[in-house]
């Protein structure tokens, strides 16, 4: 009964840093961090006037984590996506992190008020098992599946697959409200087949050896739509800001994709830093205390390398960005047209340089 407190309280802290997989994450003020720091590459300070960036805790925030260092940029790590919506609209913060989703809303809250920079985070879902032998798609006829993020985006992107497949009336889906509550039944045998995102794939499977990712939902996505990807999360920034400073903008976009590069160069040290400044706990990093210290070391690359593969951070920009984001907000239109604003965004969402 001790171990499953632990467990479970491990993973109560891990839904506070996971933004955007559903909508369905709790809302806490207390967990913004900000960051006013030099620059590691240089010894010479920035002096103008910094730029303003919101990030997500969780995988949509990974790939800033180098602009965390650069003295270019004040960012703030907030743990829940609505608190992007004020900090846009009131002008609080100039550029952010969020989920795409969320980008197509405030398109229309603002009317037309923020522009999309790049996709920043493809797909970070994946079925993952405890005791079932499950190799594909078409081997969960007949089970039941449990998920989260029921009426949002992880049940629009999970149904559109399945129907793609012809499973849409052949799998049982189950709902629970949160990520935590559903790892820890999957970690615990009570759920043998769920669909869960990172970070709480790497912590179900690091909790229990017998907790497999076996598909991966981004993968998915690919065969079903060969020509787009499946993208999640989004950087934005406000319409007002990029004509006024629009050399800022650029030279954002190029520290950013820069960022992301270190980070899936060097998993690694990068999983260090992500670390530090709490945009993933710690403990999704964590290897077996037991192991001697060489192994200790190897193990810990290895976990590095798989979890932060498994969040998909990229930056992706210009019309390679619109056809991604336009082939995903279809989806969910089909699905709910609410859920991005109640209309399909028009081009002028896209900032292409």
């Amino acid at each position: 009964m001790k171990n499953a407190k632990r467990i479970f309280a491990l993973l109560l802290v891990a839904s506070m840093i996971f933004a955007f997989a559903a909508c369905s994450g709790t809302k806490n003020e207390n967990n913004s961090t900000t960051s006013s720091l030099a620059s590691s590459e240089s010894t010479t300070e920035y002096t103008g006037e910094k730029i303003k960036v919101a990030s997500l805790k969780g995988p949509t925030g990974m790939g800033m984590i180098e602009l965390m260092d650069n003295s270019r940029y004040e960012v703030n790590a907030v743990s829940d996506p609505t608190q992007i919506v004020g900090m846009i609209s009131t002008g609080e913060v100039d550029i952010a992190a969020c989920p795409l989703s969320l980008a197509a809303n405030l398109y229309k809250k603002t009317n037309g008020g923020v522009k999309m920079l790049g996709i920043n985070t493809l797909g970070v879902l994946y079925i993952v098992t405890n005791g079932e032998e499950i190799s594909s798609l078409s081997d969960l006829k007949g089970k039941t599946v449990y998920a989260t993020g029921q009426s949002s985006t992880p049940e629009y992107i999970l149904n559109y697959i399945l129907k793609v497949n012809s499973l849409e009336n052949e799998v049982k889906v189950e709902y629970l409200s949160e990520h935590s509550e559903l790892a820890a039944k999957v970690i615990s045998g009570d759920a043998k087949i769920a669909v869960l995102p990172e970070p709480f794939v790497s912590v179900a499977t690091s909790k229990n050896a017998n907790v497999k990712s076996v598909i991966s939902l981004t993968d998915e996505w690919k065969k079903a739509s060969p020509d787009t990807e499946l993208a999640m999360g989004c950087v934005i920034a406000r319409k007002d800001f990029i004509e006024k400073n629009p050399d800022a903008v650029k030279q954002f976009i190029s520290d950013n994709k820069q960022s992301v590069e270190d980070v899936n160069l060097d998993p690694s040290s990068m999983s260090e830093k992500i670390a530090d400044k709490g945009i993933i706990d710690s403990a999704v990093f964590s290897v077996d205390s037991n192991l001697s210290e060489k192994k200790a070391a190897a193990a810990k690359v290895e976990k590095a390398q798989e979890v932060i593969s498994r969040c998909n951070i990229v930056f992706i920009d210009g019309s390679e960005m619109q056809k991604i984001a336009d082939a995903n907000f279809s989806v969910y239109f089909e699905a709910d047209p609410t859920s991005i604003g109640g209309a399909m965004p028009s081009a002028d969402l896209y900032y292409v340089g």
